[in-house]
C-alpha cells in the first residue's frame, strides 16, 4: 500500500504548502539551501570571475568586444587573487550550497567605500539576494571606518538604481553619454560625519618628454589649489634634449607645506618605462606597456601597482595618443578622492581642446578597475 507524504488537500488549502511544493525543482533547491554571503576565497575566484564576465556582457551588450574586454581585464583571475588579502578590497560572494549566485567587487580609499561591480545570476534575481549583498557590503564599509559609500550606475538599470536608493544613495551627478558612449550616474551615501583631518599627500608623475606630464601636473595642481589646498610642484628634467624623461613631484596639503621635497610618494603614475628604474611610491599606477602585465620582478619599485592600458584607450576611444595624460589624470583624481562634479573644466583647458580633454579625464575617472 502506498502511503502519501501529505494528506489530500481540499480546494483553497494550497497556501499552506511548503514553498518547494509550489514552484517546482528550482524553488525546492532554494528551500533546501540557505543563501550565504561570505568573503571570496581563492578557490572560488575562477567561478566568480566567470560570473563577472557574464554581467559585463549583459550590461554592455551594445558595446564592441574590445570595449567589453577592457572591463573584463580589470578583474582578471590573477588580479583578484592578488588582491584578496589586501585590506582595502572587499570581495564577497553569495552562495546557495556550492553554487556562487552573486558577487560584490568593492574597495576602500581615503574613507570612501567604492562599489565597482555587483551581479546576480539571472535565474536567481528578484529573490532579495542583491539586497542582502548590499547590506553586507555597507556593514563592511562601516567596519573599515568609511564615512561615505559611492557607486557609478547606469540610468537604464532602473532595478539597480532603485536598490541603491533604498539604501539611502542619492544621485550626485550625471555624466552624459557624449563623453564616452554611455551615460553614468554618480550616487553617494553618507555613512558617518566626514572626519576633520589634515590631509597631506605626495604624488610623483613620470613619463617621456612629449607625453604631457607637465600639463598633467599643472592641471592637477590647479584643481587642488581651487579646492583650497596648499600645493607645491617641482618639475625635474633629465639631460636629454629629445626622448628624455620628465618627473613631476607634487605635494598638496590642508596646511602650509614646510618641505616640498620627499623621498617616497604616496601615489605614483608612470606613463613610460623609467630609465632609472626607481619610482618610489606606496601605490603605483603604470601604463601597461611600460611594465609587463605579469610581474617579472623588475627593479621598478611597485609594491602595490595597478597596470592600466592608457595608450590603448587613447588610441581606440580617442583615435590619438595625445590623451594618455588626461586619461591618467582622471584615474588619479578618482583614486585620491577628488569629486569630479566640482571641477570647472572650462577654466582648466583651452577652449580648443576643452571637449576632448574633459571627455578623456572623465573616461579615466569612471574607468572600472
Amino acid at each position: 500500500m502506498k502511503i502519501p507524504l501529505f494528506p489530500p488537500l481540499q480546494k483553497g488549502e494550497e497556501g499552506g504548502l511548503p514553498p518547494f511544493l509550489k514552484g517546482g525543482r528550482g524553488d525546492f533547491e532554494d528551500y533546501k539551501m540557505r543563501y550565504e554571503i561570505k568573503k571570496l576565497e581563492k578557490r572560488e575566484v575562477e567561478e566568480t570571475v566567470e560570473l563577472f564576465k557574464v554581467i559585463v556582457d549583459e550590461l554592455h551588450a551594445g558595446s564592441s568586444t574590445i570595449e567589453r574586454s577592457h572591463y573584463k581585464r580589470t578583474h582578471s583571475v590573477k588580479n583578484v587573487k592578488e588582491q584578496l588579502n589586501d585590506k582595502d578590497y572587499v570581495y564577497l560572494v553569495g552562495k546557495l550550497g556550492d553554487e556562487i549566485v552573486s558577487f560584490m567587487f568593492a574597495w576602500v580609499s581615503d574613507g570612501v567605500g567604492n562599489i565597482h561591480w555587483l551581479g546576480v545570476k539571472p535565474e536567481y534575481r528578484k529573490k532579495g539576494y542583491a539586497k542582502k549583498l548590499m547590506d553586507k557590503t555597507i556593514k563592511q564599509f562601516t567596519r573599515k571606518s568609511c564615512h561615505e559609500a559611492r557607486v557609478f550606475s547606469y540610468p537604464r538599470r532602473k532595478g539597480a538604481n532603485k536598490l541603491f536608493k533604498s539604501f539611502g544613495f542619492e544621485e550626485k551627478s550625471f555624466i552624459d553619454e557624449q563623453f564616452f558612449g554611455i551615460s553614468i550616474i554618480l550616487m553617494e551615501k553618507k555613512l558617518a560625519p566626514t572626519p576633520v583631518k589634515k590631509i597631506a599627500k605626495k604624488i610623483v608623475l613620470t613619463g617621456e618628454a612629449g607625453q604631457g606630464i607637465k600639463l598633467m601636473a599643472h592641471t592637477l595642481g590647479n584643481i587642488l589649489a581651487k579646492m583650497g589646498k596648499e600645493v607645491s610642484l617641482n618639475l625635474i628634467y633629465d639631460a636629454a634634449v629629445r626622448g628624455g624623461e620628465i618627473t613631476a613631484e607634487l605635494v598638496y596639503s590642508d596646511e602650509k607645506i614646510n618641505t616640498p621635497f620627499f623621498d617616497k610618494a604616496d601615489i605614483g603614475v608612470c606613463l613610460s618605462r623609467s630609465k632609472n628604474k626607481t619610482i618610489n611610491a606606496k601605490e603605483l599606477i603604470i601604463e601597461e606597456t611600460a611594465c609587463d602585465m605579469e610581474c617579472k620582478g623588475c627593479d621598478i619599485v611597485c609594491p602595490v601597482s595597478v597596470r592600466m592600458p592608457f595608450k590603448k584607450i587613447s588610441a581606440e576611444e580617442f583615435y590619438s595618443p595625445v590623451f594618455v595624460n588626461m586619461i591618467a589624470l582622471g584615474r588619479l583624481l578618482s583614486i585620491i578622492g577628488i569629486k569630479i562634479e566640482k571641477i570647472d573644466f572650462q577654466t582648466e583647458f583651452r577652449s580648443r581642446f576643452l571637449e576632448e580633454n574633459t571627455r578623456a579625464v572623465k573616461y579615466g575617472y569612471t574607468y572600472r578597475d
